[in-house]
């Protein structure tokens, strides 16, 4: 036992106290701190003040174009920069504590507002409805934004009102712009526009469209999200992050430390230090403490980037999506995914002597592994669906698949699916840990061409 110890801590120790994992385990929180709270910072979301001319081609003969006017945009823009500065205000009135998180609100709310109190000139432009649309096109290519010309064209089809036929269909419109036009002006033309055509529908039915639109307007509420300790305002992004949020963690967290382990295993064995570490100890020793030692290293990972987590909920007031028994059924099914991981890694690092030797054995497994990955949004839009149900219990991806049902459904996980779940993962940890050593004890001293998956399946059914 004091042996598999030694050996243990000197795989922690050797791989934690490096350069190397320092910085690559900070650089992914830096990576973070700084898209979350120091590019908001830096990025004005206000651009540039842009003048110029909507041209409109109104081929219904000018039934549209009179409620197409430079005070209909101008009243959309001002419409529009309330809504921002209401939005900013509310971003500046959440319960943030003094920090970070409040700084950035305040920054990106003064950004808005700034957006707000600069708002552009747009001109109208009604060209004759006989003109044709493709030569009007022609000034969007030609000059720049800067020069305050010609930004889009409107053109009105000329049954948008009213059908050519009494049973035929109603026309709409299509609007041209030029290139990289402020997709705020773009919105703002078809606010415009849109509603003239409705109005001018309604009108030609003899309906009075402020009337239809008194009827028929009904804002959303904004949903409220009922807490233990009060109410907060619901969000959706949010309850999606967490469940991702879950297996990333557990995916970063064991492959890194299976990677590492890999690494290790053939650095040792290339360099011949393993036949020096296996006069002192057994292979089986000698990799059980090698696993054991990085799964210290993925447990060190796996807290430190929880612990970031959780700040960074308590943070935004979303603790409450988190509760204690998850994030102890995440360590749980760390482990085994750490297990069944870092035993494939043994198995295959001690079968070769360079690393790319090693890319051709893992593809296939890594594939499995990644299936949890690629339909992660199924599985945390439907955390109960039966494709979520399986995979969830069904070893290798069953611990990938868990740690996402449990952070997103609605509806407690089946305690007999967790209790399967975790048994079929013990037992698969079992048989892995098996299937690792007999290869270990065979490759870890042999040399030369790497062996193929038939070779690996012959070494497993050696005595």
């Amino acid at each position: 036992m004091n042996k598999l110890l030694a050996v243990a801590w000197r795989e922690f120790t050797s791989t934690v106290m490096t350069k190397g994992f320092l910085i690559g385990v900070a650089i992914m929180p830096a990576i973070m701190f700084v898209m979350v709270l120091v590019i908001p910072l830096l990025i004005s979301d206000k651009p540039p003040k842009t003048d110029g001319t909507i041209a409109v081609i109104d081929q219904t003969g000018g039934v549209v174009s009179p409620a197409i006017t430079e005070e209909a945009i101008r009243a959309k823009l001002e419409e529009r920069a309330r809504f921002v500065r209401e939005a900013a205000k509310s971003a500046l009135d959440q319960q943030l504590p003094a920090g970070p998180m409040k700084d950035m609100a305040k920054s990106q709310a003064d950004a808005a507002m700034a957006w707000a109190a600069q708002l552009p000139t747009l001109k109208i432009q009604v060209l004759d409805p006989k003109a044709d649309p493709e030569t009007e096109k022609k000034p969007l290519a030609e000059g720049s934004i800067a020069d305050g010309g010609r930004l889009a064209l409107v053109v009105v089809d000329g049954n948008a009102v009213t059908p050519l036929e009494p049973e035929g269909a109603l026309g709409q419109y299509q609007l041209y712009q030029r290139t990289k036009l402020d997709d705020r002006i773009v919105d703002v033309v078809r606010s415009v526009v849109g509603p003239a055509i409705v109005r001018a529908r309604l009108a030609a039915n003899n309906l009075d469209p402020a009337q239809v639109l008194k009827l028929t307007r009904l804002d959303p509420p904004r949903a409220m999200t009922v807490t233990l300790t009060g109410e907060r305002k619901s969000n959706e992004g949010a309850q999606f992050l967490v469940p991702f949020a879950f297996i990333m963690l557990l995916w970063i967290s064991s492959f890194t430390g299976g990677q590492y382990l890999l690494t290790t295993t053939i650095e040792e064995k290339s360099n011949r230090i393993m036949e020096v570490l296996l006069s002192a100890v057994s292979p089986m020793q000698l990799m059980v403490g090698k696993i054991l030692g990085q799964m210290g290293v993925g447990l060190l990972i796996l807290a430190a980037y929880a612990s970031l987590g959780v700040g960074a909920m308590i943070s935004f007031n979303l603790l409450d999506l988190l509760s204690a028994a998850n994030l102890v059924y995440l360590v749980i099914f760390f482990l085994i995914a750490f297990f069944l991981i870092a035993a494939m890694m043994a198995a295959i690092g001690s079968a070769v002597s360079e690393v790319h030797e090693a890319q051709s054995l893992l593809g296939p497994v890594m594939i499995v592994f990644i299936i949890p990955m690629i339909l992660s949004p199924a599985i945390i839009r439907n955390p109960n669906s039966p494709m979520a149900t399986v995979l969830s219990i069904v070893p290798p991806t069953s611990p990938f698949a868990m740690v996402m049902r449990l952070a997103a459904t609605s509806e407690p996980v089946p305690l007999w699916q967790i209790a399967l779940s975790i048994g079929l993962g013990l037992l698969t940890v079992c048989f892995a840990a098996w299937a690792a050593a007999k290869i270990f004890r065979i490759g870890v001293l042999m040399y030369g061409k790497p062996p193929s998956v038939g070779t690996l399946i012959r070494w497993l059914r050696m005595t």
